[in-house]
């Protein structure tokens, strides 16, 4: 014998939504429906199980002993039900952006409200990981990705080109100053700071102080002392708390810069040739709404393309 279909979930949601208001009027605007619906909704729930769930008294409708017993065997059923089935559904105005943690703390959640204003019936959600999502299986719509542009079948929009530039706490490089700087001089050589500061490094970013000495054959020349982090969102944190040098993207000190809480300790960035490009699949179907964003994000980075 086949297993028995269970009755409608709207139809029990309906019925459990009465026994809790007690009319059926609230109970159809609370569900966005007719009082007609509604009624049709329990008459089928009624038909299916054989039994009356509601009755008439005088002018009012209420629960039959079965009905009452069905609700009450039902317990928080259909609350676990909707909080099992509400990770996996989707609200048609939502845009699902990947990205790695540290563009999205220092980039782009900064300045995501200046999207939210524009367009306040788009809702975004941002996840992290340190991986390239497969856009093409994986439930993402879109990313922000750090390389060269070139991602087989994808759409890609440079936002930046990636800069290097040293920073460190504006006390840090005023006690290294001081040390560094001859009596008879005004005028301080930001490379000689390096000798004796430790210098901050990401293991997600080792190759970055290499290239670095690469061009300032100074810092090539000297002893190195290091402190190592996991990440550059740890190494940014590792500077402004006055632990050494860190080599940042100008895109994520600007904000810091500028409140005077840390200090840039080279003329001008470094700029590479790996970026962060807007990528999506050409026929994703919220296309219309990656659209805005990336117009948005395309529009926010420009200051950051001249860096």
């Amino acid at each position: 014998m086949g297993r028995s279909v269970p009755p409608s979930a709207r139809a029990l949601t309906a019925l459990s939504l009465f026994a809790t208001l007690g009319t059926l009027t609230e109970t159809a605007e609370e569900l966005g429906v007719t009082r007609s619906a509604l009624s049709h909704r329990i008459a089928e729930l009624e038909k299916r199980l054989g039994v009356a769930l509601v009755r008439k008294v005088g002018r009012r409708i209420s629960l039959t002993e079965d009905g009452e017993r069905l609700v009450a065997g039902m317990g928080d059923a259909l609350d676990r039900l909707e909080a099992a089935v509400e990770p996996f559904q989707r609200y048609r105005g939502q845009i699902r952006v990947s990205t790695i943690a540290t563009f999205a703390s220092h980039w782009l959640i900064p300045r995501i409200s200046q999207f939210q204003a524009r367009h306040p019936l788009i809702e975004v959600a941002i996840s992290t990981t340190t991986r390239a999502v497969d856009l093409k299986t994986e439930d993402m719509d879109c990313a922000i990705r750090h390389g060269r542009g070139a991602w087989k079948g994808l759409s890609s929009t440079l936002l930046f080109r990636e800069t290097l530039m040293p920073v460190a706490r504006p006390d840090v490089v005023a006690r290294a100053a001081t040390s560094a700087k001859p009596a008879n001089s005004a005028k301080t050589n930001f490379a000689k700071i390096w000798h004796g500061t430790p210098l901050i490094r990401a293991r997600s970013r080792f190759a970055d102080w290499s290239i670095w000495q690469q061009h300032d054959r100074t810092l090539a020349q000297r002893r190195i002392k290091w402190l190592t982090v996991e990440t550059r969102a740890q190494a940014l944190d590792a500077a402004m708390a006055g632990a050494g040098v860190a080599l940042m993207d100008m895109a994520y000190i600007t904000t810091p810069v500028d409140e005077g809480r840390l200090e840039k300790l080279a003329e001008r960035p470094l700029q590479l040739q790996t970026g962060y490009y807007f990528v999506n699949v050409p026929n994703a179907r919220t296309l219309h709404l990656l659209n805005h964003l990336r117009d948005w994000a395309v529009e926010a980075a420009r200051p950051f393309r001249t860096a």
